[in-house]
């Protein structure tokens, strides 16, 4: 090996422990990396003190103010403009691979490596992402933004490992015991879930809007579109004993359409930003996800230039909000993906 450097994403929980410790324990040069979005004293505090038990180097990297431009405000702006934006999968390409990269270059590190619980193969010339044993803990649907530039220094050490009892388990053979906490599963910038009242709280006061059918007819009153996304039912209201749920957003006036459920489901999924791990753009037969946790569906992919597209689904999709990612895999292969658009 040429170069036995490698930079860590070292968040101090128990999955980049144990990456590093692998690392560590494999003979490489170790150093850990924590980005800092939030000014969190405690957290770095934690990792540092971890990194140092370990017996790897460690080093802070302020980011909170390239975090909010390119993460928290394109959510904003997106959201505002009545999509239900993903940015997890933005901070994952934008900020944290990019910034593992940069650092590894400054360093002269040849590998980046993170605690996901992902393989990687070589085919063809062309490193694959597999996805995870344990489809609990797979994250491959954030990572489709990544190109091979990225995927040939990456390592996936935790990838023989089948879920996070495991790689406590290993953790503590080393002599690492670490608190059990719970994984946060939402975004990480909204840790209660309300995206709305986060959402009140950094645009000017909207004033209330109208409930519509889809032919027009006014419904009710709300106090603001972004208190809703497309599919929901919670918080609608049932008008003259009917029950409704959210088939579209209108944010330029204001407005909110209700509809059946069967109003939601939808065979035809347009795409912009398609991406493919390969460098290619592919179209035809493909399976895909609306989701991280979501139903892997059939269908096939046509192109329409400026790395648009549109999905013909095998079956309809329920509620394909635009703002999401549609990602696309062959089996347990990561292929690529697009974000969902109004069409």
């Amino acid at each position: 090996m040429r170069n036995k450097k490698v930079i860590v994403g070292f968040s101090g929980g128990a999955d980049s422990a144990a990456a590093a410790l692998i690392l560590k324990n494999k003979g490489y040069e170790v150093l850990g990396v924590t980005f800092d979005f939030f000014g969190d004293e405690p957290l770095l505090k934690k990792a540092s003190a971890l990194a140092k038990k370990i017996g790897i180097r460690h080093e802070c990297i302020k980011r909170q103010l390239e975090f909010r431009e390119k993460v928290i405000k394109p959510f904003i702006s997106e959201y505002l403009r009545g999509y239900t934006p993903n940015p997890c999968v933005r901070c994952d390409a934008v900020m944290k691979f990019r910034g593992l990269m940069a650092y590894a270059n400054e360093k002269e590190a040849e590998f980046i490596a993170t605690g996901h619980y992902l393989r990687l193969e070589k085919r063809h010339g062309q490193v694959q992402i597999k996805t995870s044993a344990d489809s609990r803990k797979d994250q491959s649907y954030y990572l489709y933004t990544l190109d091979q530039e990225y995927l040939s220094r990456l390592i996936f050490p935790l990838s023989a490992f089948q879920s996070k009892d495991a790689v406590r388990a290993f953790l503590e053979k080393e002599g690492i015991a670490l608190p059990k906490s719970e994984e946060s599963q939402g975004i990480c910038f909204i840790p209660d879930g309300n995206y709305a009242r986060f959402i009140k709280k950094e645009t000017p006061l909207m004033p209330e809007g109208r409930f519509r059918d889809r032919f027009g007819k006014i419904l009710g009153s709300h106090n603001g579109f972004y208190h809703y996304t497309v599919g929901q039912k919670r918080g609608v209201p049932a008008i003259s004993g009917k029950k409704y749920v959210v088939t579209a957003l209108r944010p330029e006036i204001n407005e909110v359409i209700l509809g059946e459920e069967s109003d939601l489901y939808q065979k035809k999924i347009f795409l912009k930003e398609l991406h493919f791990i390969d460098g290619s753009l592919y179209s035809g037969e493909i399976q895909f996800k609306v989701c991280r946790w979501g139903y892997l569906y059939q269908g096939t992919l046509h192109l329409s230039g400026d790395h648009r597209g549109y999905l013909e689904c095998e079956e309809a999709v329920r509620a394909p909000m635009p703002g999401q990612s549609a990602v696309f895999y062959d089996r347990d292969t990561l292929l690529g993906g697009g974000i969902i658009e109004y069409k």
